[in-house]
């Protein structure tokens, strides 16, 4: 065994490859790829599962995550408000069916008995779930973004409820964290 440098090049969809069951995943305009690295041939990508859908990079995102055991992706899009002349985002929840080569669009994070959230950060976002937290401290459901995303800052996105399609402003009484969603959100930014 040995080690091989991968130069990734950005293009403007997904900030990070993810791991997910011993292979490198990312996620690009032609679809979500996977890694190749065979026997006496220089790596390459493959689409494991094709997008179907038109995307910017200038206005949209892509993110890869493991959603306890299950491949999702993350398509964040900006989009006109309706109520106002303004902007504002939108996420939607893609399973990603390694079998088949599809995406399925969800409005949750479990299967109905798993209650889950997600904290997303710019390089590294992960599932947790409800049972092992506070009743009423996390939402079921919910996407947090961390301290890292200009979303939360800028937008005031504090969490978005995927079944509702409702973004919650984060309340800012007090300056810095003073909930456990703002310190999980916290842990969860990458400085570099």
């Amino acid at each position: 065994d040995n080690w091989m440098l991968l130069k990734y090049n950005h293009d403007g969809f997904t900030k990070t490859p993810l791991m997910f069951a011993g292979r490198f995943y990312l996620v690009n305009a032609h679809g979500v790829m996977v890694l190749q690295i065979g026997p006496n041939q220089k790596p390459r990508l493959e689409v494991v599962a094709k997008l179907n859908m038109c995307v910017s990079p200038i206005s949209q995102n892509m993110q890869l995550v493991n959603n306890c055991g299950q491949l999702m992706l993350l398509h964040r899009l900006i989009v006109p408000l309706k109520s106002r002349n303004n902007w504002g985002d939108r996420y939607d929840m893609y399973r990603v069916n390694l079998d088949k080569g599809t995406l399925f669009r969800v409005k949750s994070l479990g299967d109905g008995r798993a209650r889950r959230a997600m904290f997303l950060g710019l390089y590294c976002s992960f599932s947790v779930s409800l049972e092992v937290f506070p009743s009423g401290s996390i939402s079921v459901n919910t996407i947090y973004p961390s301290f890292d995303f200009d979303k939360r800052r800028l937008l005031k996105v504090g969490a978005y409820h995927l079944p509702y399609g409702r973004i919650e402003r984060p309340c800012r009484l007090v300056l810095g964290p003073h909930t456990l969603v703002d310190y999980i959100a916290l842990s969860n930014m990458v400085h570099g």
